[in-house]
């Protein structure tokens, strides 16, 4: 059996590059020879938390190599997502091979480059899945009739720059924040109102934007503290609902804000599984609606979304290959990677 190179968790809360058997495909599956990967902070936090011997990393782009009786050629170009360092069925996407449901992928339009095209599907897949089927807002394809408010905190995170861009196709009034610096980059995604979360007054900002009409917020950075103030931002007469991307059972709000609902979502049960991740509040139940509504999105993002223009990719910055993979951990954990995505060439 041939073998492939794999970033691997290892003790000591880190991870090294070693030579694992390439995996083979199960029924249902493809196997894709990856071309270009790119780090979500989800990779780096997940392999402090995992035993040794686990797959890292979680979206990818290539080729298909190995079709498996589905209706993709071999050689085609694809994109799509893993849960990374999963096991039953083993998963993780820095690696020279990765294997993939064949429904999970979509294919990467001609004008795309595989940099572009890696840093497309778990980040765009989470803001759909908080947009569309938590919040419950009109999607892009039958937009709202009347421009109601959303707030998408954290917008110049890689999820809240497709949050921002699909609120605003869909119809929406489209308040972000994010810092100064990034202002313009926020109103070219199509926020119409960009506030300063280093600004004291954010909130009352927000309040005032709305005119004391939100009731739908995305909180793409999840602090327990973010997501406190952002409760205050809500209507002070119907509160509203918000829902964050990290995994929180429950979150103690002032009693003033009783009618307001948080809701964590985590873009993983796309894949059917029973998913423990932390205190995620959706464990222990198949999601057959969450795999079908993201298939669905698959089906749109070449032509309706991605070769039209509607939708711009993450910026990218290349940074080497996978024996620089933790180099480019470390930068993000030290808060140095901003308003863009690093990418890896793993083949050519």
């Amino acid at each position: 059996m041939a073998n492939m190179k794999a970033l691997i968790s290892a003790e000591g809360k880190t991870a090294s590059v070693k030579s694992i058997p390439i995996p083979t495909p199960a029924e249902g599956e493809i196997l894709v020879k990856v071309h270009y990967v790119a780090q979500n902070p989800a990779d780096w936090k997940v392999m402090a938390q995992v035993p040794p011997g686990r797959i890292i990393g979680c979206d990818f782009a290539g080729t298909v190599s190995h079709p498996n009786g589905s209706s993709w050629r071999e050689n085609q170009r694809v994109a799509g997502f893993v849960q990374g360092t999963a096991v039953n069925p083993t998963r993780g996407a820095f690696a020279e091979y990765v294997v993939v449901e064949s429904s999970l992928v979509y294919a990467i339009p001609d004008k795309l480059s595989y940099q572009d095209a890696a840093v497309v599907p778990l980040a765009f897949a989470t803001a759909i899945q908080a947009l569309f089927q938590r919040l419950k807002l009109p999607e892009p394809s039958k937009p709202a009739k009347s421009a109601f408010p959303v707030l998408v905190n954290g917008g110049t995170s890689s999820v809240g720059k497709y949050a921002v861009q699909l609120a605003k196709h869909a119809g929406l009034f489209v308040v972000a924040t994010g810092s100064k610096r990034n202002h313009e980059l926020l109103a070219s995604y199509g926020a119409d109102v960009v506030v300063d979360y280093n600004d004291t007054d954010w909130i009352e900002q927000i309040r005032k934007a709305t005119h004391d009409g939100l009731e739908h917020a995305f909180d793409c950075i999840s602090e327990l503290e973010t997501t406190k103030a952002i409760a205050g931002a809500l209507s002070s007469k119907k509160g509203g609902h918000i829902v964050t991307i990290l995994p929180r059972k429950s979150v103690e709000l002032d009693p003033a804000h009783s009618q307001v609902r948080v809701e964590s979502t985590i873009v993983y049960t796309v894949f059917q599984r029973t998913i423990q991740y932390g205190a995620f509040d959706n464990c222990g139940s198949e999601t057959p609606e969450d795999k079908a509504f993201w298939e669905k999105y698959l089906s749109l993002l070449p032509e309706y979304y991605l070769t039209s223009g509607t939708i711009k990719p993450n910026r990218v910055k290349e940074f080497g290959g996978i024996e620089d993979i933790l180099k480019g951990f470390e930068l993000q954990k030290e808060g140095k990677v901003s308003a863009e995505k690093l990418v890896y060439k793993i083949a050519s």
